[in-house]
């Protein structure tokens, strides 16, 4: 019965363009109606024009994206769509109870708040290279394609042992993974399968030929040392982590990095605080996750019959649920699209995902924006738009800009 009453609804409306480029009106049209049934688009690491998607339930309201996002018994997170293409599939992101519990344990331990901490000082030093070498107050910058898109490959690079001159080649295997460039299929699948080649690759030779006195890197060292309650990564599932935070660090920090750039040009007021106020960073972050949050929407698929609202999900439907609506939600974020450092709720935004798939790379994203914004704070007085912003409009699965030409005044 609800099936039928939303067939009415047009939900090709979200892979048009320019929903993709300004997705919220659109949410706002559709959220009161929310769950929504026939939604059709890609999961991360398909391949458009081979694989064909699932038909799916929308989820836009906060309070049913909470409810699916953290009942992992109801929702699963594999996704057969995925595993079947020519992708590797991701870590944790698409692993269920209890495998996902083994590999949750050895990844947290991993990522521990130290082990971050410990980076701050090469994490600063590689922005403050790629700040020198792209961004100068002569000119303006596009810095999504200057800075954004270099500063997160060569942060992975670092911290995956992988040469700098391969930090170009990882910025495009992420945007192949994660739908965000416009390629033929077989572009797409030819990056795909370079990326799984080169880390099977790569971590194997690193495992053969390793010093074990090395300081170098630091992140797949964890990943193959680190032992919780008996259990270690196999070299396989080693090589599958590489790639997961690869196209997740590369990718998804980019667009949050830009989207940052963007707020501290276009919000007034906020650059000019956080230059007399620092301590406010961790606000500005957060809201800007709330606000532009890149990552818009990932599919669940239901293991049993389940209520949502006024749907009945029957096993097996796939549901797509979109934390950009969520953070969105009026109900939840009073005048949603205001940015808002001081609103009181800002914990609450869905970017890094809820439940047990939170995301264990948030303190790595956040070290990324945090030493970006300090030598911003140091070296330009005002940053200012030289042309107007232009938001991707490929993939609804991250929001970010395409072109971000900024000027920056000493």
């Amino acid at each position: 019965m609800v099936e039928a009453a939303t067939k009415d609804i047009d939900l090709s409306v979200l892979n048009h363009r320019a929903t993709i480029s300004d997705p919220y009106p659109v949410y706002d049209e559709l959220r009161a109606a929310s769950p929504l049934f026939g939604y059709r688009d890609f999961p991360p690491g398909t391949v458009p024009g081979v694989d064909e998607p699932q038909p799916a339930w929308v989820v836009l309201d906060f309070d049913h994206v909470s409810q699916v996002a953290y009942d992992h018994e109801r929702f699963s997170s594999r996704d057969s769509l995925q595993e079947e293409s020519s992708a590797p599939t991701l870590m944790l992101v698409n692993h269920d109870r209890p495998e996902h519990t083994r590999l949750r344990k050895i990844a947290a331990k991993v990522f521990q708040p130290s082990s971050i901490t410990a980076f701050h000082a090469e994490a600063k030093r590689l922005a403050r290279e790629t700040m020198d070498e792209f961004i100068s107050t002569s000119a303006s910058v596009d810095v999504m394609q200057e800075y954004c898109a270099m500063l997160p490959a060569r942060v992975m690079a670092a911290l995956l042992g992988v040469p700098m001159a391969r930090a170009a080649d990882i910025r495009g295997w992420a945007t192949a993974f994660m739908l965000s460039e416009d390629l033929t299929p077989q572009e797409r699948q030819q990056r795909n399968v370079a990326l799984l080649d080169y880390f099977d690759g790569f971590v194997r030779e690193f495992v053969q030929n390793r010093d074990p006195a090395s300081a170098a890197a630091p992140l797949l060292t964890a990943f193959l040392d680190t032992e919780v309650e008996g259990e270690k990564l196999t070299l396989e599932e080693a090589v599958l982590f590489c790639m997961t935070v690869t196209v997740a660090g590369a990718e998804t920090t980019s667009f949050h990095l830009g989207n940052m750039f963007a707020v501290f040009a276009d919000e007034a007021g906020v650059f000019a605080r956080y230059r007399e106020e620092p301590a406010i960073f961790d606000r500005i972050f957060k809201e800007t996750l709330r606000r532009h949050g890149p990552p818009q929407r990932l599919f669940r698929v239901a293991t049993q019959d389940t209520q949502i609202g006024n749907a009945l999900i029957r096993r097996g439907d796939w549901v797509a649920v979109f934390f950009g609506a969520a953070n969105h939600d009026p109900a939840v974020f009073p005048d949603p699209r205001k940015f808002d450092c001081d609103r009181d709720n800002l914990n609450r935004h869905m970017s890094f995902g809820y439940g047990i798939h939170r995301c264990l790379g948030a303190p790595l994203a956040k070290l990324e924006l945090q030493v970006t914004a300090e030598l911003l704070r140091e070296r330009f007085a005002r940053i200012e738009r030289a042309e107007p912003a232009e938001w991707q409009g490929v993939s609804l699965l991250n929001h970010g800009l395409a072109r971000n030409v900024l000027r920056f005044i000493p």
